[in-house]
């Protein structure tokens, strides 16, 4: 009875532990799927699309220049024959003039300068104003004014093209203004200070050339020019003529964010970006993006404050696009009549018109980002090409951030093949001799102190590696890489010598002792490759490795670099494939090993053609958990190496892995921000790297077995 009752209890513990250890299983997997879920619902709105609603027209009527205030509520415009006014765009007739002072009205033209509330007016006394337009705080509608400089005299006779108030150019801090006016067969620059007479020069214009519009450069240093026949000019002072053809005739000039990068619209809808590129002593007029056409003939452009996203529109249509990922944001449909607006958040559009102003709010996500600028090389302001750049953030959102996954993805591939080229050769071959050559007293001494090694903290390892292992290894490269072949000298004369001593003592202090053997080789190596090394640089390397990787290879040798990389990473990884593969080669039959020896073949013979192979399933498993531990680290990375997102395979120069890449830069990171929605993406293409490496690894395990199983 007893005996029963102690039975079922048995049966019932072991139904419970079943059950507990399958819930456990189960609430791990759902734990990994619910980490899974979490952070592909943090990345998935980047490539979210924008929204876009029409809000209740305004009665802002048709002028020459309007701009927007952060809230997009407040309106200020610009009109030859009404001159400045401002108000809430919610509030019939609310729109009024200013009562302060302005040029003298009707003006004879209004210019565009930029989205920071500049213009440009020539009075009806022929005179030039420059206005600034400043919000205030509170109510914004009674707050709004224009701080007017000027006036900067003119002739009635000068047609003015483009205008801009800058500073310096050899008149000191003092503001002045640049003209452009257009002469027979040639383009009038003037320049002046306030209040006093404008110093004209004469430009030759390109024979057959006929100009349409232009725009100053944010210093003034240069004059753009678009012409009727479908080409872009640049106008420098002492410097050579630059030309682009454009394909179309030119109808509208504006500047993204920073004003480096000019916006080019034609009749046609066509859209470019150009940008002047100067190198060994030349300079080039690039087309560097191309966007999409819009509808009709294009008739201006208005930069975004916050990013590059600009508007443009046509008499048709307007649109919104970013320049660096060259996505079409948004897109309008509406009879434009007078001028268009962007807020300086870049999220409220205003078109006025008669009898009523239309008004858009745009709600874009991320417009920075794209599938292509991940994985595509992205031309950049500044840069000569297309090019695989990471860097998240700049000085001012002047500054493209530069968001492509490659040299992340690129830098852990390469912090893993270096710390797998030194752990795997180590680790499998000493797996294999433990467990098939060392003496088993030997083996119970190696196999607990690898294993040790695995509960190494990864930041001491990383801390050892940049503070101490990098400084050694800078002093003694040479050294470091005299020590193989020196070691494999010394290796060979040992061997040669260990023939020639009686076999009562190498079997006693040799057999599941050889790699005791390896202690004095290495030390002998290790001080003779440091006696020899300051000759050897001297003689191979002029005395200076450095200079001489730089001088004559164009090698930049950084401190910590991919070998400290692969010394530290490859060192925490070894225990982990040790342990494993050591394991998978003691669980192979005995008889399999006794039957090779009995057919003849030496230790060493049954070890590599018999034991390898059948636990190959086991050795494969070893190496893809330290494939997956390498990937995955991020200390290590991180102390070791300089952490520039690097494309370069060579050993002297650091890398940026994905997971280093997430610990430096969440800091950084506002919440729901693009930078942190980028690193939750870099997270979840790790989750998915490594789960696809894990897969395959399993696959080729299981396809291993099956075949060694068969034999």
């Amino acid at each position: 009875m007893g005996n029963e009752s102690h039975g079922t209890k048995a049966k019932r513990l072991d139904r419970f532990m079943a059950w507990l250890i399958s819930a456990g299983g189960v609430l791990i997997i759902a734990a990994v799927l619910g980490i899974m879920v979490f952070i592909t619902i943090e990345a998935l709105p980047l490539f979210r699309g924008a929204k876009t609603r029409e809000l209740t027209p305004s009665a802002v009527p048709a002028c020459d220049v309007v701009f927007l205030d952060d809230s997009g509520k407040y309106a200020a415009t610009f009109d030859r024959l009404e001159g400045f006014k401002r108000g809430p765009l919610e509030q019939p007739d609310a729109i009024v003039s200013d009562s302060g002072s302005q040029p003298p009205l009707p003006w004879r033209s209004v210019f565009f300068v930029n989205a920071r509330g500049r213009v440009a007016v020539q009075g009806s006394d022929n005179r030039v104003y420059a206005g600034e337009l400043r919000w205030g705080g509170g109510d914004q509608a009674s707050d709004a004014h224009v701080e007017w400089t000027g006036p900067f005299y003119t002739s009635a006779s000068d047609n003015l093209i483009a205008t801009k108030l800058v500073r310096g150019g050899g008149l000191g801090n003092r503001q002045f203004m640049k003209i452009a006016a257009l002469g027979a067969g040639s383009i009038r620059v003037g320049r002046a200070a306030a209040e006093s007479a404008i110093e004209w020069s004469e430009w030759s214009l390109p024979p057959n050339v006929t100009p349409v519009t232009a725009e100053w450069s944010e210093n003034g240093s240069t004059l753009f020019v678009g012409t009727r026949e479908g080409e872009l000019i640049a106008y420098e002072p002492d410097r050579e003529l630059l030309r682009s053809e454009f394909g179309e005739p030119v109808t509208a000039l504006g500047f993204a964010l920073g004003y480096n990068s000019l916006l080019v619209g034609g009749g046609g809808g066509k859209l470019a970006a150009y940008q002047i590129l100067r190198r060994d002593g030349n300079a080039e007029l690039q087309r560097f993006h191309d966007f999409a056409p819009i509808g009709g003939s294009v008739r201006g452009f208005m930069e975004s404050l916050r990013d590059k996203r600009f508007l443009v529109w046509s008499e048709s249509d307007a649109a919104i696009y970013h320049l660096t990922t060259e996505k079409l944001l948004t897109r309008l449909s509406a009879e434009i009549q007078g001028a268009v607006a962007l807020s300086p958040r870049g999220d409220n559009i205003l078109a006025t018109g008669q009898p009523s102003a239309r008004r858009w709010h745009v709600q874009v996500f991320h417009p920075e980002v794209s599938w292509s600028l991940f994985w595509s090389k992205i031309h950049y302001e500044g840069y000569t090409g297309p090019e695989y750049v990471w860097q998240s953030s700049g000085a001012s959102d002047d500054i493209e951030p530069k968001l492509s996954l490659v040299p992340l993805l690129f830098g852990t591939l390469k912090g893993t093949l270096y710390a797998m080229l030194f752990a795997l050769p180590i680790a499998v071959l000493a797996a294999l001799y433990t467990s098939q050559f060392a003496s088993p007293k030997f083996r119970e001494t190696i196999k607990p102190t690898v294993e040790i090694m695995a509960a190494l903290p990864s930041v001491v390892l990383g801390f050892i590696a940049g503070l101490v292992l990098a400084p050694l290894l800078e002093q003694w490269m040479i050294a470091l890489l005299a020590i193989v072949p020196i070691a494999v000298i010394i290796l060979i004369l040992l061997m040669f010598a260990w023939s020639k001593i009686p076999k009562p003592f190498r079997d006693k202090f040799g057999s599941g002792k050889e790699a005791l053997w390896l202690i004095p080789v290495l030390f002998m190596a290790l001080l003779f490759s440091v006696w020899t090394a300051p000759w050897l640089e001297r003689v191979f390397f002029g005395g200076d490795y450095r200079n001489w990787l730089y001088q004559g290879h164009s090698i930049v040798y950084d401190q910590r670099n991919s070998i400290v990389v692969g010394f530290a990473m490859g060192f925490a990884v070894i225990p982990i494939i040790f342990s494993i593969s050591e394991d998978a080669f003691t669980a192979v039959p005995k008889s399999l090993a006794s039957a090779s020896l009995a057919c003849g073949a030496s230790q060493w013979q049954t070890a590599w053609r018999v034991i390898l192979p059948t636990a190959s399933p086991g050795v494969f498993s070893a190496v893809m958990v330290g494939l997956g531990r390498a990937v995955g680290e991020t200390m290590i990375v991180l102390m070791a190496t300089g952490n520039t997102p690097l494309m370069d395979w060579g050993p002297f120069n650091g890398m940026r892995t994905l997971s280093a890449n997430i610990a430096v830069e969440i800091p950084e990171a506002p919440h729901q921000g693009t930078l942190y929605r980028v690193l939750f993406f870099t997270a979840l293409l790790l989750f998915a790297l490594t789960f696809i490496l894990n897969t395959a690894a399993e696959l080729v395990r299981q396809s291993l077995r099956k075949r060694y199983e068969s034999m």
